[in-house]
């Protein structure tokens, strides 16, 4: 066995006695690869067999060469009681990447039969507990980075740009999608600075996922709702999570959720800074998906989506 198989096994046999019984022990394991993303360094799923006092079964665990930042906040929001997924690690503290053992949140999930409406109301608690909870936090969380101008510039003319003048060039593009290219272009002129109103809104100033694509909020046991993979977290202002989950009225309960935990906006502000974030959202996250929709049916409609923010 090598070295990082053992310190795998370590972990998992640590992460089992911490979170299901501190009775048990790992009897067998089986680890597979699994390839999902540019952030999923070494991420694999393990099939683990225990023995609790003489009862066996099978849980499923997750590890992965996570970055500091998801070490950090995962470590920080299971302490808080929220909705993310539990986890362990040998190293908290350094900058570089590190192994971590993560609950697999989903695996007993039946996909098949979910109750929306419910789930969507425990989604927006979850939210917005999070969000309330590192509020004004800036002290606290001052080694997070900051979803700032530069960070924006980023994602814009570093991730969105070059991907969208290749998409341009492209027949099947322009015939499916052409008509959006000239109100899209008009908000990208003006986004990055549209969108200071935003970042300055110092109100709204939480820990903020920053990266909501629907991979990375899961169904736990058909009854809850877990947020996974915070690599991207920041700190800034949360309206740059809302629009990805909830369309306008959607989020306008989910601005009743946060008055009702003390966390007050007016409405009148409220809505004109969720749609600017919506507009930033939707060039941000349709990159993937420009470069991906011929071949995939989910990334043409989700492409369709974010185009549809992104003009709204």
């Amino acid at each position: 066995m090598k070295l990082e198989d053992n310190e795998i096994l370590e972990l998992i046999q640590e992460s089992t006695k911490q979170f299901i019984s501190n009775t048990a022990i790992v009897l067998e394991m089986e680890s597979t690869l699994l390839n999902t993303g540019y952030q999923a360094v070494g991420l694999s799923r393990h099939k683990v067999l225990i023995d609790d006092q003489g009862t066996q079964e099978y849980i499923s665990l997750i590890t992965k060469m996570a970055n500091p930042t998801e070490r950090r906040i995962l470590h920080r929001l299971l302490l808080q009681s929220a909705n993310v997924p539990y986890s362990r690690t040998h190293d908290l503290d350094s900058d570089d990447r590190a192994l971590l053992c993560i609950q697999d949140v989903d695996y007993k999930t039946n996909y098949q039969s979910l109750n929306f409406e419910m789930l969507q109301k425990k989604e927006m608690h979850a939210l917005a507990y999070i969000h309330k909870m590192n509020h004004g936090s800036r002290e606290a969380l001052s080694w997070l980075p900051l979803a700032n101008h530069d960070h924006i510039e980023q994602m814009i003319y570093g991730r969105w740009k070059p991907v969208w003048e290749e998409a341009k060039h492209n027949e099947q593009f322009m015939e499916t999608f052409g008509q959006y290219i000239p109100e899209v272009e008009a908000v990208s002129g003006s986004i990055v600075n549209d969108i200071e109103v935003v970042l300055n809104d110092e109100h709204s100033h939480t820990l903020i996922h920053n990266d909501l694509n629907p991979g990375n909020v899961l169904v736990h046991n058909n009854d809850d709702v877990f947020f996974i993979d915070w690599e991207e977290a920041r700190y800034g202002s949360f309206f740059l999570d809302i629009p990805l989950r909830f369309e306008l009225k959607q989020a306008v309960a989910y601005h009743d959720v946060l008055a009702s935990l003390g966390l007050e906006i007016h409405v009148d502000r409220f809505e004109p800074l969720y749609a600017i974030a919506s507009r930033y959202l939707g060039l941000r996250f349709m990159t993937w998906n420009l470069g991906a929709w011929t071949s995939s049916p989910s990334a043409k409609d989700a492409l369709q989506k974010y185009l549809n923010m992104a003009t709204s």
